[in-house]
C-alpha cells in the first residue's frame, strides 16, 4: 500500500522575505492531485529545450500530470525531429512538441496556447530576448527564468528558492531560478543566518560535475582535459554566484555577509558537494547546531539532515530534487561547518524550478518531483 499523501502548506512566519516557514512533511512519494481550486494545468514552451537544464526540465515535466509542454524552442534543432533534441525520451509513453524555432513561440503566447514560459537559455540571453520583444515576455501569464538574468529582483522577479522565500513564491507570475552553487551554499547556511550565527566572512567550497558548464563545446570541459583530475577555477570573489550568496545571505540574516568562494570542477556528468564555514558570533556546540538545523529542515520536503556521522555524497542524490546536508561545529564550538550535496540539473536548476512552478500555480509543492536518488 502507498502511503499517505504529504499535506500541502505550512507555517506561517512572523516576516515572510526573511524567515520563512516549514512546508510539506518530508515526501516518500510525490503527492498526486492538487489543491481544491488550484488551477488544472499549465501550458508550457521551453526556452532553450537542448541544454542541459532544459532537457533535464522537459524530462520532469512529461512525468508531471499538471504540465503540458506545448512547444520546445532551440535555434540549432529547429525542425528536427525529438528525440535528436532529448535521447532519452521514449516516444511511446509521451507526446511530445515538434521543436520550433523561439520566434514561434510568439504566436503561441499570443495566440493563448501557451501561458508558462520556461526559459533554460544562456547568461543574458532571456534578459536580450524579453528586451528583443517584450510581447513574449509580457504576453505569458507566468515566466520562470533559469538564468542568473533577473536573480537581484529586477523587473518583478521573485527570488526562487522555496526553503528561503516560500510565501513570496506562492501565485507570484515572474520567478527567477537560483543558481546551483547559490541554492547549496544557501541551503547549507540558512539556518544559521536566520539564527544570527553568523560572525565573519563565509568560505564555500565546492565541487561541480561538469554539466554545470553548460552543453555548449568548451576546451576545458572536454574529456581530455578534464578526466583524471579536478580543477579550481574563478576563485575568490570572481565567481557570478558570489552576488547572489551575499545577497540572499544578507537578506536573511539582515546584515551584510561576506563571501569567498572556491569552486571546483571535477570528472562527473551532474553533481555538487559543496562545504561552507565560518566563525560564529557566540560558540554553538555540535548538538545545538544539529538541534536547529533539524528543527529548520525537519518539514522540509527536499532538504534531508544526515545522521550524526554521515557526510553527503553527490551519488545518492543523483536524478533526484533532494540536498543532503551535514553539520557540526569545530574549535570549540567557534566555527561552523556545513556540507552539502545536490544535483545541479535537479535541485541546482530543473527539478528547483518544477518546485516553483508547483508554488505558483497553488499545487502541492513536492508534486511529480523524485524524492529519491539514483547512486548507480
Amino acid at each position: 500500500m502507498n502511503p499517505p499523501p504529504i499535506p500541502a502548506g505550512g507555517l506561517m512566519p512572523a516576516d515572510p522575505e526573511l524567515a520563512p516557514g516549514a512546508a510539506t512533511a518530508p515526501a516518500s512519494e510525490p503527492e498526486t492531485t492538487p489543491a481544491a481550486g488550484a488551477r488544472a494545468h499549465a501550458r508550457l514552451a521551453v526556452l532553450g529545450a537542448s541544454g542541459y537544464t532544459g532537457q533535464e526540465f522537459t524530462r520532469l515535466a512529461l512525468a508531471h500530470p499538471g504540465l503540458e509542454i506545448v512547444a520546445l524552442s532551440s535555434r540549432d534543432h529547429a525542425g528536427r525531429p525529438v528525440s535528436e533534441l532529448l535521447p532519452g525520451l521514449d516516444p511511446r509513453a509521451a507526446q511530445v512538441p515538434t521543436v520550433v524555432d523561439p520566434a514561434a513561440v510568439d504566436a503561441l503566447v499570443a495566440e493563448r496556447r501557451v501561458d508558462t514560459l520556461v526559459a533554460c537559455l544562456p547568461h543574458g540571453a532571456w534578459r536580450e530576448l524579453s528586451a528583443e520583444r517584450p510581447g513574449l515576455a509580457a504576453g505569458a501569464t507566468r515566466v520562470i527564468d533559469l538564468s542568473s538574468d533577473f536573480r537581484d529582483g529586477a523587473a518583478g522577479y521573485v527570488y526562487g528558492l522555496p526553503e528561503a522565500f516560500r510565501d513570496r513564491l506562492r501565485g507570484a507570475t515572474r520567478i527567477a531560478n537560483p543558481g546551483c552553487y547559490a541554492t547549496a551554499a544557501t541551503l547549507a547556511l540558512l539556518p544559521a543566518a536566520e539564527s544570527g550565527w553568523i560572525g565573519g566572512p563565509v568560505m564555500v567550497s565546492a565541487l561541480s560535475g561538469v554539466s554545470g558548464a553548460g552543453r555548449s563545446a568548451q576546451l576545458r570541459t572536454s574529456f581530455v582535459e578534464l578526466d583524471g583530475g579536478a580543477a579550481l577555477y574563478r576563485v575568490g570573489t570572481e565567481h557570478a554566484h558570489v552576488p547572489e550568496m551575499e545577497r540572499t545571505l544578507g537578506r536573511i540574516a539582515g546584515s551584510p555577509v561576506a563571501v569567498g568562494f572556491a569552486p571546483q570542477l571535477a570528472p562527473m556528468a551532474r553533481g555538487i558537494l559543496l562545504t561552507a564555514s565560518v566563525p560564529l558570533a557566540t560558540p554553538v556546540t555540535p548538538a545545538e547546531a544539529r538541534r536547529v538545523y533539524l528543527e529548520r529542515y525537519g518539514d522540509e520536503p527536499f532538504v534531508r539532515v544526515l545522521d550524526d556521522g554521515q557526510w553527503p555524497e553527490t551519488r545518492t542524490v543523483r536524478t533526484s530534487n533532494r540536498c543532503d546536508l551535514a553539520v557540526t561545529t569545530l574549535h570549540g564550538g567557534r566555527s561552523l561547518l556545513v556540507a552539502t550535496a545536490l544535483d545541479n540539473l535537479v535541485k541546482g536548476a530543473a527539478g528547483q524550478a518544477v518546485q516553483n512552478l508547483n508554488l505558483m500555480l497553488g499545487w502541492p509543492e513536492n508534486w511529480g518531483l523524485p524524492v529519491h536518488g539514483s547512486p548507480w
